[in-house]
């Protein structure tokens, strides 16, 4: 069974505490202090290895915890570190915190390492308080605890290229053809309940191409009908996407049905899924109705159109060299992204606006009038003035407005200036003291 969500349950270890204690040794009656510090608690580290190929250890051992510090001992000696928690995973492992979904930690390069819970730091033995005022502390801290959360843990398959397709589209087979991979095949659908990653190698070139195939995709995926679109996360990290379409509608729908209802979901799934390059490959061409619909479907699809059979292997061979030029071929000859979707409302809104921004063509000018000659001067007749419908009002008579009376200003009174009279002299007193008489 394969397993690409797991909700696990970390902590790391706490620290141990600090010890006390003193020094007894024959002739030395006063040692001193010489307990020791508490061990650091263990990390619990997340390792990137690619020989994990899913999350199902996580799934029934959800609960793990890192061991503790030791506590101190004395002649100052200190107590051992916890070991720290490995957890091993696949390459495209993100870590995510459970509830607010923030991303933690993403794993991508084997043997890469990420600490997600540090350890506890241990605590100080009495040898470090002693002074020489305090010559015999008793004196210790505690370790401090470790850390602890829920994080739910997501693999999104690292791979060049994504097949997406309806069920029975052949997805499967194609898969079987290219790689060493086995997936399940049968003729009902949903035979795909997980993803299958193969590699597709490429001897004369010294290279490999990663493949996946994921469940069928079918309409309304987005509302959790068929087995959902969750699936689609393995196809994130790919750089090219390959539809598979049923050329000949053996499932009693159309083509360019089943390619408009995939591009759809994918935009549903995440915009960005949707605007990734990408490849059709028309299969199931051995069938007589194939060849008609392939025509038609080129007229109303302009993307790159590979058809193949999987059941008569016609045109495996010339899909696997478009693959290798799509993929890692130059950069120019590579199928770039598609245009933006629009809506039909908004781009009929857009040409609506777009038809009234176009500048109709400008009338012709008039002839100028003829300047008049010197000397003449130029008469302007007088246009008549059009009468006015509207009725003149009468002038009403304005009543004169009575003077007020200007009441006469009271004369001021001249104000007297009475000079100032000058201070009596102060008298000065005599500055020899009596001292100086005598």
């Amino acid at each position: 069974m394969f397993i690409d969500e797991a909700k696990v349950e970390l902590k790391s270890g706490d620290g141990g505490h600090g010890c006390v204690s003193f020094r007894r040794e024959k002739f030395i009656p006063k040692g001193g202090p010489d307990g020791g510090n508490g061990g650091k608690g263990g990390d619990v580290v997340l390792v990137c290895d690619r020989n994990e190929g899913d999350l199902q250890a996580y799934r029934w051992q959800p609960h793990r915890r890192a061991r503790n510090g030791a506590p101190g001992q004395g002649r100052q000696c200190a107590g051992p570190d916890g070991g720290d928690l490995i957890l091993p995973v696949p390459p495209g492992t993100q870590v995510l915190e459970e509830g607010s979904n923030r991303l933690v930690a993403e794993l991508t390069e084997h043997g890469e390492r990420v600490v997600l819970l540090a350890g506890g730091k241990g605590g100080l033995g009495n040898m470090n308080f002693k002074s020489s005022v305090n010559q015999a502390p008793r004196r210790t801290t505690p370790g401090y605890p470790g850390e602890e959360g829920n994080f739910r843990i997501v693999l999104k398959t690292i791979a060049d290229i994504g097949l997406v397709g309806y069920p029975n589209a052949g997805k499967s087979t194609l898969t079987n053809l290219l790689t060493a991979a086995r997936p399940k095949m049968a003729p009902y659908p949903f035979t795909t309940l997980h993803v299958n990653v193969g590699v597709i190698d490429y001897t004369d070139r010294f290279d490999r191409i990663v493949m996946a195939d994921i469940p069928g995709l079918i309409e309304g995926a987005h509302e959790n009908r068929g087995l959902g679109h969750q699936f689609l996360r393995h196809v994130e990290r790919c750089s090219l996407l390959v539809f598979i379409i049923d050329m000949a509608g053996s499932e009693n729908r159309e083509p360019w049905d089943d390619h408009r209802i995939l591009e759809r979901e994918l935009r549903l799934y995440s915009p960005i899924l949707a605007a990734k390059p990408r490849i059709i490959v028309a299969n199931k061409m051995d069938l007589p109705a194939a060849a008609a619909k392939l025509k038609k479907f080129q007229e109303r699809v302009k993307d790159m159109v590979i058809p193949i059979s999987c059941y008569s292997q016609e045109g495996i061979q010339e899909f696997r060299d478009k693959l290798w030029a799509a993929v890692k071929g130059p950069v120019d000859q590579r199928p770039k992204a598609p245009a933006p979707y629009v809506e039909p409302a908004v781009a009929k809104r857009l040409a609506k606006v777009h038809a009234a921004k176009v500048v109709a063509p400008k009338a012709k000018a008039k002839p100028a009038a003829a300047k008049p000659a010197k000397g003449k001067k130029a008469t302007v007749k007088a246009t008549p003035k059009a009468k006015s419908a509207v009725k003149k009002a009468k002038p009403v008579a304005k009543k004169p407005l009575l003077k007020k009376s200007a009441k006469p200003v009271a004369k001021k009174k001249p104000v007297k200036v009475v000079a100032k009279k000058k201070a009596a002299p102060v008298k000065k007193a005599a500055s020899k003291s009596k001292a100086k008489k005598k």
